[in-house]
């Protein structure tokens, strides 16, 4: 038999002894995370400087060449911190590097890990280089102590001139606390709370449905998360990758976003964080800057107005400590920006102008694309941009209608006189382009380029030549000139590379002969000198009309529906597909999770278009997402929106607590009964009573109570009890004849301590 329960045992301990009972309510602490600078002229640093490093007049220099470095001493920090982020400052500091190890005692270490300028967390011309942020690994867990290597390097300009020698005049670390705060899988579950009652449906069965976020209403408790001064809008159409250049060892990723947040807000002064989301590497998706949808962020600075920002904790460099960024946290990020593409009609494989810069920008890009000053989202996420500009059309079933010439494809052939150039950070329409110097004799022009693009059929083409805003330290030629040799004979046509840098620009329409014997050729002879040629990605686009496609098939789930629960692990799942005449493959997919990252449970695919499948689970789950695709020949497949559902087939358990409590004077028991539920959780009970020996009757039916005042039929008759606990998910308690409880064990009371009874 279940003993009283808690609230029950406390009244009663409370009114036997005379005291008072309160209920008190959580207050949570709205005080922000604990943070704190140290600033350290270079001066007073000390420890071990190594071989051609020295301290001069404040500030530490290089002796003799690059190459030279400098370990500090033990450093404390002021606060326990979970995160640090270094900032320098110095003549040319750019050139300067640092290595960063943090400890919990000033004895044991973690690894050095390298510390580079992060341009997403500085403002253009800004003087104090801030670095990558610094993280504790271990989840929960803060350092006291740190250690810093100063590594000078030699930064040169575009053109290959050294700048002056690096120096370090001071070094300023700002400490950070956020180890106290919620976990991934606690802010799952508690965002899948605030989701419950919202619809996973688009507007459209055909809108690409947006991933599952954990929002800032979850994410984000201190008050000054929520506001709403200073927020401006503009409709997006450009889609920009950062990543955050932070550990990628991190074991509590919540605590990465509240440091990144407490970062940008107080430290930066940028009062939010930068970033419209952040994915962290298990594919969990975070809201970032306050504001919604279309809210204008703090992240590239002239190219925030109409742009969202989608930054990769963690760091994606070709170099240590850099990583490929993991399966997981690309298909999440993929889906965002899926989503954003489908909803504002965004090509990405197109560019525009933004509202607040003079040149043109790719529709899906990555930070360093905007000015051409940082590494920013790193080499090894910058490297697939193409790989996401794919897997978006895939996922929204967008199908380009343009045909693609890139210059690194067999498609293209340069001169192999003349000097050709490659423009730094992967720059260019898949990460890579050529450019030459401009000329102005015939004499001099060298270079050349050529491309022959497959053309599938005779007819009407338009064709158009991609210039790409790349940081080369010169301006681009006012007149390149191309020769278009097509069915009907041969043209030229001049075209202002500086006016158009950044956009696809068009030659004109020509008819054009099927095969690749249709030549676009560009050379470096201009009517200027010494400006920059390019030689990117060329484009046609067929003008006479196919005939339509047909209609796309449009799966769409019905049962189980949205946020139902179900009672049998047996769970037969419908759904409905239109258009399903160019159908080949149907699959079924069902997750624990709304990313899909990890489909163990159902990936079932059939030939055809079925519309129904039962699958028997072998456990219970509180958060299910089912969706249904579709695959045709030749196309991009299309998903239906998820669908999020759980599954309780495990009967609750209940029982009527022991002993009962009996005020003689009035001739009344207080029966009171608990129950537990492991997933759906309790809704209503039913209260059995029968005398001792005899057989049940209903009390109570259906009732919310957990207490209630027996009056016996026979005043002096023993009587018996028993509950019947029901869930939401219409499980039903499994009962035995046996009694929970007896009037015979009952504790007698006198009126002056008897609580207060509900009357039946």
């Amino acid at each position: 038999m279940r003993t009283l329960p808690r609230f029950i045992a406390a009244l009663l301990t409370a009114l036997l002894a005379g005291t008072a009972f309160t209920a008190a309510g959580y207050q949570a602490d709205d005080d922000r995370a604990p943070m704190q600078d140290l600033v350290i002229p270079a001066g007073e640093l000390s420890a071990d400087i190594e071989k051609g490093t020295t301290i001069i007049g404040g500030e530490l220099a290089p002796e003799l060449s690059a190459g030279s470095s400098f370990t500090s001493q033990v450093i404390e920090s002021p606060i326990p911190f979970n995160a640090v982020v270094p900032q320098w400052t110095g003549t040319n500091p750019e050139a300067i590097t640092l290595q960063v190890r943090t400890g919990p005692d000033g004895e044991a270490w973690g690894d050095w890990v390298g510390v580079h300028a992060n341009h997403d967390w500085m403002e253009p011309g800004e003087a104090e280089i801030v670095g990558e942020m610094v993280l504790v690994p271990d989840a929960g867990v803060t350092h006291r102590f740190v250690q810093v290597q100063v590594l000078f390097g030699a930064e040169v300009l575009p053109e290959g001139e050294p700048l002056e020698a690096p120096t370090l005049s001071q070094l300023r670390l700002t400490f950070i606390d956020t180890t106290q705060g919620p976990s991934a899988d606690e802010l799952i579950d508690l965002q899948s709370e605030l989701d419950k009652d919202e619809p996973l449906l688009p507007d459209s069965l055909t809108a690409f449905p947006k991933p599952f976020v954990v929002s800032r209403a979850a994410w984000c408790k201190h008050a000054d998360c929520n506001y709403t001064q200073g927020l401006e809008y503009h409709p997006v159409s450009h889609l920009i990758i950062h990543h955050t250049v932070s550990n990628n060892n991190s074991t509590d990723w919540p605590a990465v976003v509240r440091a990144i947040w407490n970062f940008h807000t107080y430290s930066r002064g940028w009062g939010d964080i930068g970033y419209n989301y952040l994915v962290d590497p298990n594919g969990v998706i975070y809201e970032g800057h306050n504001g919604g949808d279309d809210v204008i962020g703090t992240h590239a600075s002239g190219a925030n107005k109409g742009s969202m920002a989608v930054a990769l904790l963690g760091t994606f460099t070709a170099y240590s400590p850099g990583i490929r960024p993991p399966q997981a946290m690309l298909n999440s990020a993929a889906d965002l920006l899926a989503w954003k593409a489908d909803q504002r009609d965004i090509n990405v494989f197109d560019a525009s102008r933004l509202p607040n810069l003079t040149w043109g920008l790719p529709h899906l890009m990555g930070h360093r694309d905007v000015y051409g000053t940082t590494e920013c989202p790193g080499d090894q996420a910058h490297l697939l941009i193409p790989w996401f500009r794919e897997q978006i059309a895939s996922r929204i079933g967008f199908v380009d209608p343009f045909l693609y010439a890139d210059e690194q494809s067999t498609a293209f052939t340069r001169s192999t006189t003349g000097t050709w150039n490659v423009p730094p950070y992967l720059c260019g329409f898949n990460n890579h382009a050529w450019y030459a110097w401009s000329v102005n004799s015939q004499a001099q022009s060298a270079n050349w380029g050529e491309w022959r693009p497959n053309v599938p059929a005779d007819g009407r083409y338009r064709i158009d030549v991609y210039v790409p805003y790349c940081r080369t330290g010169r301006n681009e030629t006012g007149s390149a000139t191309y020769t278009i040799r097509h069915a009907g004979g041969t043209s030229t046509r001049t075209v202002n590379q500086q006016a158009n840098v950044g956009l696809w620009t068009t030659l004109g329409e020509y008819t054009l002969s099927r095969g690749n014997g249709n030549v676009i050729r560009l050379t470096n002879l201009t009517n200027d000198s010494g400006l920059g040629v390019w030689f990117d990605a060329v484009r046609l686009l067929p003008v006479d009309a196919p005939p339509p496609p047909p209609p796309a098939p449009v799966p769409a789930n019905l049962d189980p529906a949205n946020n139902v629960w179900k009672n049998n692990r047996a769970v037969t799942f419908t759904w409905k597909v239109a258009n399903p005449e160019t159908v080949t493959v149907t699959t079924l997919q069902v997750a624990a999770d709304p990313s899909f990252a990890n489909l163990v449970l159902v990936n079932q695919s059939w030939y055809g278009t079925p519309t129904t499948h039962t699958h028997t689970f072998t456990a219970d789950f509180a958060n299910l997402y089912w969706r249904v695709l579709v695959w045709r020949d030749n196309a991009p497949l299309i998903s239906s929106a998820p669908t999020r559902f759980a599954l309780d087939a495990t009967a609750p358990q209940s029982a009527v607590a022991t002993p009962l409590l009996f005020l003689s004077s009035a001739g009344r028991y207080l029966v009171s009964w608990a129950g537990d539920d492991g997933l759906s959780g309790l809704v209503r009970y039913q209260i059995d009573f029968r005398p001792a020996g005899g057989a049940w009757t209903r009390w109570l039916t259906d009732t919310t109570l957990q207490s209630a005042a027996f009056t016996p039929p026979v005043r002096n008759g023993t009587y018996e009890f028993r509950s019947v606990a029901v869930d939401l998910a219409g499980n039903v308690e499994n009962v035995s004849g046996s009694a929970d409880a007896s009037t015979t064990d009952a504790l007698q009371l006198n009126k002056s301590v008897f609580p207060p009874i509900i009357a039946r």
